[in-house]
């Protein structure tokens, strides 16, 4: 199943794909044909045109609206330059594939989009959604001022309302951090503007940490990440491929089958990708599941039941391969790390007896659930004294 990420820019005043060389092409040639200081403005109905015929000049999508089912809503952070940033990232998923639709937290356009996901992942959460956005010129005391209102259908086309209250919410608590400040006689309105958007920031970011656990709750996304309430119970396995990047697997049982997600650093030093898995019998044998991040090749993440050995029971395998074709267009699996990695149970999982994810691998691929866990480290040092006890008791004898 594909994989894309898409976002919203504001000068082309639609969703562009993230990490795609035909769309940086575009902007890069958009940018220098309207100048630094214009673009640094933003929107306008001049720049939109200018934008858009470079994305159709090389040959770039751009999109009014994603549709699919809301089955995804969570806050991401990427690092950049040294600095944290707060991710909006919405999945919807269709025939086609999955797509993630990723929003600075500090933007309207992200905040204002939280409003209706409250209300979507109540009432149409694993339903049929669409999102859009446009551009809202406004003038206010001579100035004009340009809006980006998130629109959000559901599978009627009809618009879902806003849950009332949160921009009200954001404003008490921005001028309960400005207070004693003002108070104290501070005046300087950057330093007051700049909190003042660190604090609405904060506040829909924690909103949208509740969303993605009512959704959690409800059975229809996974919980990828620990929080306050402790480790998802999961299988993990790391594999560090032959450039030294690491590529983290975290599965889990779902409707009788494994789904869960790869995760892998990004471009920028801190940054993280992750994408959707959900592993089926496949042609290698064992289990299979495709991952396709923003750039790159597809990849095919390959469960096994390793061979036994005279004093090891089999335990599971995890593979990952690079898809392509070679001259003659067939298609070829690549593997892009020297040794296989080992499929584990993390401590959350091993607390739980029974776990349904050691039963499905166990019916999958004949592996017994208890080789999931990893040996106790106490064991693992009693090893050598035991050892050297057997030898002295020969010697003896």
């Amino acid at each position: 199943m594909a994989t894309r990420m898409m976002q919203r820019n504001n000068l082309a005043d639609a969703f562009v794909q993230v990490n795609d060389e035909p769309t940086n092409a575009a902007l890069k040639a958009a940018k220098e044909q309207i100048g630094d200081a214009e673009w640094k403005k933003g929107y306008s109905p001049e720049n939109k045109a200018i934008v858009r015929d470079a994305l159709k000049d090389h040959g770039a999508r751009y999109e009014q609206a994603l549709k699919g089912n809301l089955v995804g809503a969570e806050v991401a952070e990427t690092q950049a330059n040294g600095e944290t940033f707060k991710k909006l990232r919405v999945t919807l998923e269709n025939e086609a594939g999955k797509t993630i639709l990723s929003a600075d937290m500090s933007s309207e356009f992200a905040q204002r989009l939280i409003t209706k996901l409250d209300t979507a992942t109540r009432e149409h959460a694993g339903g049929e959604v669409s999102i859009g956005a446009f551009a809202k010129q406004t003038e206010r005391d001579g100035r004009t001022f340009v809006d980006h209102v998130a629109t959000m259908k559901d599978s009627d086309g009809q618009e879902i309302p806003t849950t009332p209250g949160h921009f009200e919410k954001a404003r008490d608590q921005v001028q309960a951090v400005q207070k004693p400040m003002v108070d104290a006689g501070m005046k300087d309105k950057k330093i007051l503007n700049q909190i003042a958007a660190s604090t609405r920031e904060s506040y829909f970011a924690e909103v949208a940490a509740g969303l993605s656990e009512r959704m959690v709750e409800q059975g229809i996304a996974p919980k990828a990440v620990a929080n306050e309430r402790g480790e998802f119970p999961a299988l993990e396995a790391g594999i560090k491929d032959r450039d030294g990047t690491w590529h983290n697997l975290s599965a889990y049982e779902k409707d009788g089958h494994l789904v869960g997600t790869l995760q892998r650093r990004g471009g920028q030093p801190g940054e993280y990708e992750k994408v959707p898995l959900e592993f089926h019998q496949g042609q290698l044998g064992g289990l299979q599941a495709e991952a396709q991040f923003p750039d790159g090749a597809p990849l095919l993440v390959s469960l096994s039941r390793s061979e036994p050995s005279e004093t090891q029971s089999s335990k599971v395998d995890v593979r990952i391969f690079a898809k392509g074709q070679d001259l003659e267009g067939k298609d070829t699996l690549e593997q892009i790390h020297e040794h296989p990695g080992r499929l584990r149970a993390n401590e959350a999982l091993q607390k739980i007896p029974d776990h349904r994810e050691g039963k499905a691998i166990e019916q999958a691929l004949g592996v017994d659930p208890k080789m999931l866990n990893p040996a106790p480290a106490r064991e693992a040092q009693r090893a050598p004294a035991k050892a050297q006890e057997k030898q002295h008791e020969g010697v003896q004898l």
